[in-house]
């Protein structure tokens, strides 16, 4: 018998026993005073607690196991993926119960792996001094928040692994969703092994978008099945992160949100399309936000030698709450590739757009957003600023 079943029937057990004993107990307690003060009923009330501590005992001890050792996935769950995402496992799947501080860990390894030993720090000092993130911000802690505030699952790039959260219920519909997500991202790297590296935070961020775009999408059609099954109602909304963005910037909830929104909807798209079309984004995903915010348009891709890319997603979410949604994304469409490099104490960020026009557009979007000693050089498509180094 698995880890798990010997858990679920030891819960069951458990709580039934616990149900029993409770109601004992206080049955013995509703006895007449002078049987409920003898030696008898104490001795006898002694012995409850003993039991009820050796069940609690043996749970944590199971417990315990399960957390060291891998779940068994229930085969419906593995069917199910397999055949919504047209793959199938090479080697069988690996989940395992994790504590919070396990998931904290492997966030932070994701971050590094995903933007480089540092890069986080560097984005940091960019999207800060360039106006993107407010003063201040601390981007490594907000970003492993985001990553493992009330998540039931998370998955360790590094190792392959599938993370639950310790209080799991394999039971819940809604838990098994999340499993199913976490189960479509570990089949996707399987058939599909990460790269040896992004060549930019914006080539990661792209790819990151499709991935887990692709598993929301499967979670979510595994979830409207398992609904119409049980005649429940279900709402795919994490209270708990959606609280925690509330309280980050604009430029956070968009970074947070782009794998969900955006990266979806480029998995969908695809997915609608034909199976080949599907799998084609995992082969060769895009390798800017530009290709997932505008599959319809011509990849701008180059060869690219610099890893620090504010990328269309970035400009994007510079000018979204200055100039609104609407103009913020014509300047983003036009996005064509941009770098920046820091110094001592400057940061010089060299913009390149598809016309001159939008270049212009793009300077004026940027004098609105206040800048103390910030330089605008303009030359036909190419824009260049220079901003004092914000420590």
């Amino acid at each position: 018998m698995s880890a798990e079943r010997v858990f679920q029937v030891l819960l069951c057990s458990g709580l039934l026993a616990g149900g029993w004993l409770y109601g004992h107990y206080w049955q013995k307690a509703a006895l007449p005073s002078e049987a409920s003060g003898s030696g008898e009923l104490r001795s006898e009330n002694a012995e409850l607690t003993r039991d009820l501590d050796q069940l609690r005992d043996e749970l944590a001890q199971v417990r315990s196991l399960l957390s060291k050792g891998s779940l068994a996935i229930p085969e419906d769950l593995i069917a199910f993926v397999e055949k919504d995402s047209g793959m199938v496992f090479t080697k069988a799947p690996l989940a395992k119960l994790a504590a919070p501080d396990v998931l904290r860990n492997a966030a932070e390894r994701n971050l590094d792996l995903l933007f480089g030993k540092g890069g986080v720090e560097k984005e940091e000092q960019a999207w800060t001094s360039l106006g993107l993130l407010p003063a201040n911000t601390k981007l490594r802690g907000q970003w492993i928040a985001i990553e493992t505030l009330g998540v039931r699952g998370l998955f360790d790039l590094t190792s392959g692994e599938i993370l639950l959260s310790e209080d799991f219920d394999p039971m819940s519909i809604s838990d098994s969703g999340a499993l199913v997500h976490q189960l479509a991202r570990q089949l996707q790297l399987q058939n599909h092994p990460l790269p040896f590296s992004w060549k930019s935070a914006d080539e990661a961020r792209a790819w990151q978008a499709v991935h887990r775009g692709a598993a929301a999408g499967v979670e979510a059609r595994y979830m409207r099945r398992s609904a119409a099954a049980e005649e429940i109602e279900w709402d795919d909304k994490g209270d708990d992160r959606e609280a925690l963005l509330l309280q980050l910037s604009p430029t956070m909830q968009g970074l947070a949100n782009f794998p969900y929104f955006e990266g979806n909807n480029f998995a969908k798209k695809a997915y609608l399309d034909s199976r080949a079309v599907y799998l084609s984004i995992f082969k060769k995903p895009p390798t800017t936000t530009f290709g997932v915010l505008h599959p319809e348009m011509p990849p701008r891709e180059k060869e690219r030698t610099h890893s620090s890319q504010i990328g269309a997603l970035g400009i994007l979410l510079l000018f979204d709450p200055y100039l609104g949604n609407e103009a913020a994304e014509e300047i983003a469409h036009s996005w064509v590739d941009d770098a920046y490099e820091i110094q001592a104490t400057t940061l010089t960020w060299r913009i390149t757009l598809e016309t001159p026009e939008i270049a212009r557009t793009f300077v004026e979007g940027l004098q609105r957003i206040e800048s103390k000693g910030r330089s605008i050089n303009i030359d036909g498509t190419h824009v260049e600023v220079t901003v004092p180094f914000q420590k």
